[in-house]
C-alpha cells in the first residue's frame, strides 16, 4: 500500500511540473524518506514561475539547480549541510517541519504551511520533516557557491542519519 501511495505522489508531482512546462531530468523515488524530482537548468524561469511566485530570487548566483522533494508522513532526510551550495526552499505541501542551526548545539525547529519560503545559507545545518499524516513537498532551488565546481549530490554532510548512510 505505501508503495502505491508513492507512486501516485511521484505520479502527480510529475504530471503537474510537465503541465507547467518543465522538463525532468532525473527522478529518485527510491530514497528511504521519499525521493525528489530535479528539473533542467533551461527550466529554471517555467519552475521559477509555477513554485516561486512572489518569492524573491537573487539572480547573481550563476548555475542553479530546481528540483521538487517529495517527504514521506513521518520521514526526515538527514541532519545535514553542504560545503557548496546555498538552497532556497519553498513549501508546496505542508504542513512540514525544519530544523536549522549554525551548530549542532544551537538547533530551532519550527513547522511551515504550504507558500512559506526558506533560505539555508551554505555550511547552514538543516533537515527537513514531513508532516504527521501528509506527504510535504518542497520546491527547491540549489545555488551553487562556485558554478566552476557545482554542488552534488555528494555534497551532502549528514551529521544525523535515520537511515544509516
Amino acid at each position: 500500500m505505501a508503495d502505491t501511495v508513492k507512486e501516485l505522489v511521484f505520479t502527480r508531482a510529475i504530471a503537474e511540473a510537465k503541465g507547467f512546462g518543465l522538463e525532468v531530468c532525473e527522478q529518485d523515488a527510491k530514497r528511504p524518506w521519499g525521493g525528489f524530482l530535479k528539473f533542467t537548468e533551461a527550466s529554471l524561469p517555467a519552475f521559477t514561475e509555477a513554485y516561486l511566485q512572489g518569492v524573491e530570487v537573487d539572480g547573481d548566483f550563476g548555475k542553479r539547480d530546481p528540483k521538487v522533494l517529495l517527504v514521506a508522513p513521518g520521514a526526515r532526510l538527514s541532519l545535514q549541510l553542504h560545503h557548496r551550495r546555498s538552497e532556497l526552499w519553498r513549501v508546496l505541501d505542508g504542513p512540514v517541519t525544519i530544523v536549522r542551526g549554525h551548530d549542532e548545539a544551537n538547533l530551532s525547529e519550527r513547522v511551515y504551511q504550504s507558500g512559506e519560503a526558506i533560505h539555508l545559507y551554505c555550511g547552514e545545518i538543516h533537515r527537513l520533516c514531513g508532516g504527521e499524516n501528509n506527504w510535504g513537498r518542497v520546491a527547491e532551488i540549489w545555488e551553487h557557491s562556485d558554478a566552476s565546481n557545482p554542488s552534488n549530490e555528494a555534497d551532502i554532510v549528514r551529521l544525523q542519519d535515520d537511515y544509516a548512510r
